[in-house]
C-alpha cells in the first residue's frame, strides 16, 4: 500500500519567541516592523494562548498600524523563513536553535504594516468560508496535472496548511504534537484546528467585533470570547439602568 491512515490524537502548543520589534521606513516612505530577536543558544519560550491572539488579531481595525505594532509586541515572531545556511550575518534576525522540540535555523523576517494589516483581512473573509477553505485542500493534482497546477496547489498547502508535527510516545500511546513559533503558524494552527473538530463557525454577535469564531464545545455560544460576552453584558445592565432613570423621572414614586 503506498498510503497507511492510523488515528491518532493530535496536540497544539503555541510557542512566543521573544522578539524586539522596531519601525523604520522604506524607501517609498513605508512602515516597515523590523524583529530582533535574542541571540543567544537557549533562548527562553513561553506558551501563549494561540486562540487569545487569534481573536486579538481578528479585531485589529483596518488602517490602524499602532495597533499592529502593539500587537507584534506580543505576539513574537510573525514569520520566519527557514534556511540552513542562514547564520550570524544575519545579525539579531537569526532565527536558530531548538523551540520546544523543533530544530530551526532560518532568519525572523520584517513586516510591512500595511501588508500585514491587509492580509488581517484576507484572514477575516478566509474564515467566513470554511467550506471554501476545506474545498482547497483537496486531493493534489494527478501524476499527469500540468507541473504549473502542482507548483500551485504546492505554493497553496505550504503557505496554509503544511505544518511540521512529530510523534511523542507516552503511556497512553502516541500523540502528534505540533508546536507552533511564529504568529503566522498560530494562524494556521488554531484554522485547521477549528476545522479538525468540524465545528460551524459564526460571527461574534457583538457588533463592533464580528469576528468569525469556531464553536469548539457550547454550540450556543454567540461570543467569540468571555470578553465579549461581559461587554454586551454590561452594555445591556447600563440600558435598564438608564430606562430605569427615565421611568423613575416621570413617576418618582414607581407607581
Amino acid at each position: 500500500m503506498s498510503r497507511h491512515r492510523v488515528r491518532l490524537g493530535v496536540e497544539f502548543v503555541f510557542w512566543r519567541i521573544p522578539t524586539q520589534w522596531s519601525l523604520e521606513k522604506d524607501t517609498q516612505g513605508r512602515l516597515i516592523a523590523v524583529p530582533a530577536v535574542p541571540q543567544v543558544r537557549s533562548v527562553k519560550l513561553s506558551k501563549i494562548d494561540g486562540w487569545d491572539l487569534r481573536r486579538r488579531f481578528l479585531q485589529l481595525k483596518p488602517g490602524n498600524r499602532k495597533a499592529a505594532f502593539e500587537f507584534l509586541q506580543e505576539v513574537g515572531v510573525w514569520y520566519a523563513e527557514s534556511d540552513p545556511r542562514a547564520s550570524v550575518e544575519e545579525g539579531s534576525k537569526l532565527l536558530s536553535g531548538s523551540f520546544g522540540a523543533r530544530l530551526f535555523n532560518g532568519r525572523a523576517l520584517p513586516v510591512p504594516l500595511d501588508n500585514f494589516l491587509r492580509g488581517q483581512q484576507g484572514w477575516l473573509k478566509t474564515l467566513r468560508d470554511p467550506q471554501a477553505l476545506k474545498k482547497k485542500f483537496g486531493a493534489p493534482p494527478s501524476e499527469s496535472a500540468k507541473s504549473g497546477q502542482k507548483l500551485s496547489f504546492g505554493f497553496q498547502t505550504a503557505a496554509l496548511n503544511q505544518m511540521p508535527m512529530h510523534i511523542e510516545w507516552r503511556r497512553g500511546g502516541p500523540v502528534g504534537v505540533v508546536e507552533t513559533i511564529t504568529g503566522l503558524e498560530m494562524m494556521v494552527a488554531t484554522t485547521h484546528l477549528g476545522m479538525l473538530h468540524d465545528t460551524h463557525f459564526r460571527n461574534c454577535a457583538r457588533a463592533d467585533c464580528r469576528i468569525p469564531f469556531p464553536r469548539l464545545s457550547d454550540h450556543k455560544q454567540i461570543y467569540c470570547s468571555k470578553e465579549c460576552a461581559h461587554v454586551m453584558a454590561q452594555r445591556e445592565l447600563r440600558k435598564r439602568e438608564k430606562k430605569e432613570q427615565k421611568r423613575l423621572a416621570v413617576d418618582p414614586f414607581g407607581g
